[in-house]
């Protein structure tokens, strides 16, 4: 199995049916605008209990 599905399958047990179609849309503003790949502004993650980021910075 490949990593993306993996995250996939978590993701799906994760997001209840009814925001599904729009969590995609959700991710890709999360990145761009909290989980920034050169910055992440992990105090501001509302989804930071799950992160699996090593070097995550925390709340102040």
């Amino acid at each position: 199995r490949s990593e993306v599905r993996e995250v996939e399958d978590r993701l799906e047990k994760r997001v209840p049916a009814r925001f599904r179609q729009d969590a995609h849309h959700w991710l890709i503003l999360h990145g761009r605008y909290v989980c920034m790949a050169r910055k992440p502004d992990c105090p501001r993650c509302l989804i930071r209990e799950w992160c699996e980021y090593k070097a995550k910075t925390r709340a102040a």
